[in-house]
């Protein structure tokens, strides 16, 4: 049975407005390529060749984009938009695209990464019942000007895709030092290109423990169109995903909000330009995106599919085949990133109550969406992750000293520093949603599930940074995975507040909000100064006062407003100046250089330090062996060192450019390090569990023997890779047959033993 619904939806188009539906459409559709063709033709400028760029796009669009759009259009609503339908479609594209390289990379097909998508599309074609739904949904109009400034916000974008792509060059002429967890996801997906998810890659007998559909999507993109994996994760991915994350907040807004184009502007925005507030001066740029971490972007579109399949679910609109595809999306997000199903089951959790409390019509059809989505969870955390928490920790003490307060600060040596510390870094992180909580209050608004979600998702985002740590600081992907709710929770309740108090009372109170928001932001530090290490004084006095001024906020919006909304408009003035101060902080951070300039290496025995030799090396093992072969390194470490004894074990070269598996390159970052070393940082420095191995490793390299050579031959290593600021014999030979050399690195093929 439908149920009713407190927000309109788009109309299927009369026949009379068809055609100007079907122009807005297409001119967005073409507003949009010319943004991606911008996008693209700086990817082009900066390393990625043309024919790897038309390759790569193509397989994207032909094996992702279109039976993806025909599954979506197959169960969305009939009225809809080319957007979504090419936004969504990505995201199902997404979900078929990893059990599509998984069977590749296990069989060693990659012809099967092509077939298999075309065979979903050619089945929904094929079959009477969703060819007819296909070709009865429809586009509803849209208006002209929202693509072409969704395309515009996501420029605020560019000075982190200019930086990242500064920084990891694709062709190094001079030392590089990229970033290091660069060629960790390459090596990943190197695995599930050549292999598929057996083992981890870097580590012989390690599982696969991680969030790796991303790395099957790249996999899979490389599968299709044979550009390199390195130019597909350092350019191609980069290029595409600061519209791509923007759409899909459009879409999502122009669903959710029944086919607003300017709450759907709103929620772009809020996801893109703003960020964390906070009453320190402390400038933050805090995006949904960010090509250092590919999971993080990759995720928001299989997140927004998700939540937009549960939306249609409760509006009556989802079939039971439809359906089908949320426990899907809940595995196929959790695997892409692994904050993405955690957020909604706790959107759910809230939901779900509220439902019990005034709209228990759906309380049942929530508490099973919760359960599928926790179940789908529960799965990708077994099959997936078998089981590995990847070093995330609880405990407020150990979270609040990886904050940006216990940075700036130091040690916090007490608890009430501590919980005081956490407890700021929550109120900041909820200040994009700070406006998500009007509906809550409607009388009719809160009868609707959606807002709980998205609050409850933002409150989640927000709360893993004050309680959880991590050894490299991932917790904070909870939040930063959550911006997208966030904002479209902050969009709708924007609208909620200006139908509830009025655009005459909105334009009274927005003034003072952000009157009220500067004074949060730059007053404290203006009256007290800047906090530094140890000013635990001035920390608490910052405090005050802008507790002080966040009183004086709502007093102003409560004397501001007429008799009987003066509650409500003091809460919203307080709210729209939460909201505010996370938009100083974002504003404060042009103030540093727009496109700062990267600082590389001037050695090769600096921490990263990596040359196109030594790449060069690697990628000529990948050229002359099987895709099953065993290669070895003497390299292990950030830095020219012994591999023991606080090495940092993040060094993925050779297994990233050669596409083989390591015996032991770094070992960082493995489910066995996390184990091992839980607390902190520790996992990146704790020494490998089996020295014997390293020890014959680096051993046959430094002085090869006849012994090592037959013991590393049963072990399956076929290949050793010298780099030569490690300790290396002069020759291998007769052990091994030199391949290629240089002067920073050679490539050796291991001869069988006498």
């Amino acid at each position: 049975m439908k149920q009713t619904r407190a927000r309109a939806l788009p109309g299927r188009p009369s026949s009379e407005a068809a055609p100007a539906a079907l122009r807005d459409n297409l001119v967005s559709g073409l507003v949009l390529l010319l943004a991606v063709s911008g996008y693209m033709a700086y990817a082009v400028r900066t390393g990625l060749p043309v024919g790897a760029a038309l390759s790569s796009l193509a397989a994207i669009a032909v094996t992702q984009v279109l039976p993806g759009a025909l599954v979506w259009r197959a169960v969305r609503p009939r009225s809809g938009w080319l957007l979504e339908d090419l936004a969504m479609g990505f995201a199902i594209g997404i979900a078929l695209s990893v059990p599509t390289q998984v069977v590749a990379g296990l069989t060693g097909q990659r012809w099967l990464a092509v077939l298999l998508p075309l065979l979903v599309a050619a089945a929904l074609l094929l079959t009477p019942a969703t060819r007819r739904r296909i070709r009865s949904a429809q586009w509803a109009p849209l208006a002209w000007w929202l693509t072409p400034l969704v395309s515009v916000v996501s420029l605020w974008t560019v000075r982190q895709l200019v930086s990242y792509i500064r920084n990891d060059e694709v062709t190094w002429t001079r030392i590089g030092g990229p970033h290091i967890d660069a060629y960790l996801h390459q090596a990943l997906a190197s695995q599930l290109l050549q292999r598929g998810p057996t083992s981890w890659p870097t580590v012989a007998g390690e599982d696969l423990g991680y969030h790796w559909f991303t790395h099957a999507w790249l996999a899979h993109v490389t599968a299709v169109s044979g550009v390199d994996l390195d130019l597909v994760l350092l350019r191609v991915m980069p290029a595409l995903m600061p519209l791509t994350v923007a759409v899909c907040v459009m879409v999502a807004g122009l669903r959710l909000s029944g086919g607003s184009a300017k709450v759907s502007l709103l929620a772009v925005v809020l996801a893109l330009c703003a960020s964390a507030g906070n009453a320190f001066s402390v400038a933050s740029v805090s995006l949904p995106l960010d090509p250092n971490s590919p999971t993080l972007a990759l995720g928001v579109p299989t997140l927004l599919a998700l939540v937009l399949l549960l939306d249609q679910r409760w509006r009556g609109d989802l079939s039971r085949t439809g359906y089908l595809l949320v426990p899907w999306l809940s595995v196929i997000a959790a695997g892409t990133k692994g904050a993405t199903s955690p957020l909604v089951v706790a959107g759910l959790g809230l939901a779900a109550a509220a439902m019990l409390l005034w709209n228990r019509s759906l309380f049942k059809q929530v508490v099973v969406d919760l359960l599928v989505v926790a179940g789908g969870l529960v799965f990708a955390v077994i099959v997936v992750f078998h089981g590995s928490s990847a070093g995330l920790a609880l405990g407020v003490p150990a979270a609040a000293k990886q904050t940006y307060l216990g940075a700036i600060l130091g040690d916090l040596p007490t608890h009430q520093l501590q919980v005081t510390a956490a407890a700021l870094v929550i109120i900041g992180g909820l200040t994009r949603a700070a406006l998500a909580f009007a509906p809550l209050f409607g009388r009719t608004s809160r009868r609707d599930p959606m807002p709980w979600l998205l609050a409850g998702a933002a409150i989640a985002g927000a709360f893993a940074v004050g309680i959880f740590s991590h050894p490299g600081l991932s917790q904070g992907y909870f939040l930063t995975t959550a911006i997208p709710l966030a904002a479209l929770g902050s969009a709708l309740g924007a609208r909620t507040l200006v139908r509830a108090l009025g655009w005459r009372q909105m334009a009274v109170l927005i003034p003072v909000a952000v009157l009220g928001a500067g004074l949060v932001f730059h007053g404290p530090t203006g009256v007290l100064g800047t906090i530094r290490r140890g000013t635990y004084g001035i920390f608490y006095d910052t405090v005050l006062l802008a507790a002080a001024v966040v009183a004086v906020v709502a007093v102003a919006g409560f004397l501001l407003a007429r008799r009987g909304r003066r509650v409500a408009a003091a809460l919203a003035t307080v709210a729209m100046a939460g909201l505010a101060t996370g938009g100083f902080a974002a504003a404060d951070s042009v103030r540093n250089p727009l496109f700062p300039a990267a600082k590389p290496p001037t050695s090769l025995t600096q921490r990263l330090a990596v040359s196109q030799a030594q790449i060069d090396a690697a990628r000529w093992i990948r050229d002359h062996s099987d895709a099953d072969d065993l290669v070895m390194t003497n390299r292990h470490c950030t830095v020219v060192r012994e591999p023991r004894n606080g090495c940092d074990s993040r060094r993925w070269v050779v297994t990233a450019f050669s596409e083989r598996q390591s015996l032991v390159e770094g070992w960082t970052a493995t489910p066995e390090a996390t184990k091992r070393a839980p607390v902190g940082r520790e996992s990146i420095t704790v020494d490998y569990w089996k020295p014997e191995i390293l020890e014959l490793n680096d051993g046959f390299i430094a002085a090869p023997t006849e012994e090592a050579r037959q013991r590393l031959w049963d072990l399956g290593v076929r290949w050793v890779y010298v780099d030569k600021l490690q300790a290396h014999a002069d020759t291998l030979a007769p052990y091994a047959e030199l391949g290629f050399d240089s002067p920073d690195a050679s490539a050796w093929k291991l001869l069988p033993p006498s």
